[in-house]
């Protein structure tokens, strides 16, 4: 499977704090579909995200793109609350593209951002901040680059969960102020 997504991790944040704190950018009305992770990850049926809790992350996957590099710009104009007083990881897959980033935050300020645009380092999604996470030099990259494996090291290492095929999602429609 290709991986063209994102993803936003909020620790210690309940799904009805994450989706408040879009509130002010975005509303999230949650529909009566579960989708399954495989789904969530994928499907990109347009103003659509897919929101669960696990292990005391809030996860929220955004196929179309809409939130992971955006996450600095919101939490610099006051935005995304939820994410003052705790730990934060947005990810980027673009497996079309040959991209690859994170972002990661604690206490609503950047402190590490890469991206892999390649196989190399890249400007493309905002410069590198930060010193590499131990992570980042404990993963040995395939000949072409960082990938999906990469991503999923990371967010491991971070939040200590794995790529759960059997994990189930709430879809939320998007309505935009």
């Amino acid at each position: 499977m290709g991986w063209n997504t994102t993803a936003l991790f909020v620790h210690d944040r309940s799904v009805d704090d994450l989706v408040d704190s879009l509130a002010d950018v975005v509303s999230c009305l949650k529909d009566d579909q579960q989708v399954t992770a495989d789904q969530a990850w994928s499907f990109s049926p347009g103003d659509r995200v897919y929101i669960v809790e696990t292990a005391g992350w809030a996860q929220m996957w955004d196929p179309d793109g809409w939130f992971a590099g955006n996450v600095k710009g919101w939490l610099d104009r006051g935005g995304l609350g939820a994410l003052k007083g705790t730990q934060a990881l947005a990810v980027q897959f673009s497996s079309v593209m040959s991209t690859y980033a994170f972002w990661l935050f604690d206490d609503g300020e950047l402190v590490r951002h890469v991206c892999y645009e390649n196989g190399e380092p890249s400007n493309i999604l905002g410069g590198i901040v930060g010193e590499p996470l131990s992570i980042e030099d404990q993963v040995e990259f395939p000949s072409w680059g960082p990938d999906e494996d990469f991503l999923w090291s990371v967010i491991e290492n971070v939040t200590g969960l794995t790529a759960d095929i059997n994990q189930q999602f709430n879809a939320y429609g998007l309505v935009w102020h």
